[in-house]
């Protein structure tokens, strides 16, 4: 199940935050920050794809740009972008 929707979220709404399901499009709900693909990080070294973990840490490191000044979600960027990035730091081993 997690490949089907990973890949259908690269596939279908990739830079956007999340995938709609229904319309097959992506949209940018909490700050255009990739947010699906910082949270699936941890579950991509989990389930020990470590080559497409180490893809997308290449991705949010040069693209996830932080500095921004616009309305978020704090319960959502705390579980899902720090959750997100803790966790990936933590299982990565460095």
């Amino acid at each position: 199940m997690f490949h089907h929707a990973y890949n259908s979220y690269l596939e279908y709404a990739y830079p956007y935050d999340e995938l709609r399901p229904l319309s097959c499009d992506g949209v940018d709900t909490w700050g255009s920050y990739s947010l699906t693909l910082i949270d699936a990080l941890d579950t991509l070294a989990v389930m020990g794809n470590y080559t497409e973990f180490q893809r997308v840490v290449e991705i949010v490191t040069s693209r996830a740009n932080f500095d921004a000044n616009i309305n978020v979600s704090v319960f959502e960027t705390n579980i899902r972008i720090i959750g997100g990035l803790l966790s990936a730091h933590l299982l990565s081993h460095r």
